[in-house]
């Protein structure tokens, strides 16, 4: 993976295919693959830039300082001056949509479009912050995540029919966690102190004029389709979609139908769609 020093730090991204520039933003806990899909199907019409969050993938663990949503967004406009892309579409899921609707608000001129997938721009909701803080002062006291945390973690993040359907996908989640280096689980810990803690930008959305994609799965316990349903309702013309059978990682858990509406949103949009002719098969 090609990397970029930001803020001192080394922060490793994907960079594949050719076209118009995309920026993907990943959840947290996760890293780049979760777009797996999505990457091998857009990266044959798109430039697919898929950035691994600090402390997350091969990006550099950072266990102190600005990790805010504001900083999120910073440090990625950062990378794509490194690129010297000075126009892309910008799609994230999770903490991954917050930074990228923070970078929309920031630098209007520069995002031609923006998708958030299982997100939310309100400030944490008291009850499931109470429930994120105790899980992680679990993780930084043992300074590993341990069997019943991530049993915990599997239920926030994927459905029950996902769970019994795709084995697989949950246990490399599983092994993912268990085998994370203690510097990382430091600085996923402070990320998720920091994330947890935040103000709502919810007001704010209102400032987004760029076409906008809203996506939520029909099951999410970590966003539910309230708090997209909120954002839709804050940015002018925006479009909302419910996905059915799906949790939190609906990129991964409803692959087929995700790329579809993302097939469909973005080669709708001025500067964004294919060339005449072109046509992508979902």
């Amino acid at each position: 993976m090609p990397s970029v020093v930001i803020g001192n730090r080394e922060m490793n991204y994907l960079d594949i295919g050719e076209g118009f520039p995309l920026l993907f933003g990943h959840s947290y806990l996760w890293d780049s693959r979760m777009w797996g899909p999505q990457i091998e199907l857009l990266s044959q019409y798109f430039r697919c830039i898929v950035p691994d969050l600090w402390s997350h993938g091969a990006s550099e663990p950072l266990t102190e300082g600005d990790l805010s949503i504001d900083q999120l967004a910073e440090d990625h406009h950062q990378l794509m001056q490194h690129l010297d892309i000075d126009r892309y579409s910008v799609l994230g899921i999770s903490v991954g949509a917050m930074w990228a609707a923070r970078l929309t608000m920031k630098y209007p001129a520069e995002v031609a479009s923006l998708t958030m997938i299982g997100s939310s721009l309100s400030e944490e909701a008291p009850e499931r912050a109470e429930d994120y803080f105790e899980l992680l002062n679990i993780v930084k006291q043992m300074n590993e995540v341990p069997p019943a945390v991530i049993d915990a973690v599997v239920k926030i993040f994927f459905c029950p029919e996902t769970q019994e359907r795709h084995p697989a996908l949950v246990e490399t989640f599983r092994f993912d966690l268990m085998f994370l280096l203690p510097e990382q689980i430091q600085g996923i810990v402070a990320m998720g102190e920091q994330i947890f803690q935040r103000e709502s930008l919810l007001d704010q959305a209102a400032e987004i004029r760029c076409p906008t994609l809203i996506l939520a799965g029909e099951n999410d316990m970590s966003r539910p389709v309230s708090d997209s349903a909120a954002i839709h309702e804050q940015i002018n013309g925006s479009q909302f979609a419910i996905i059915e059978r799906a949790g939190h990682m609906l990129t991964l858990e409803q692959a087929d139908e995700v790329n579809r509406l993302l097939v469909k949103f973005l080669t709708a949009i001025d500067g964004v769609r294919l060339p005449p002719g072109e046509q992508i098969l979902v």
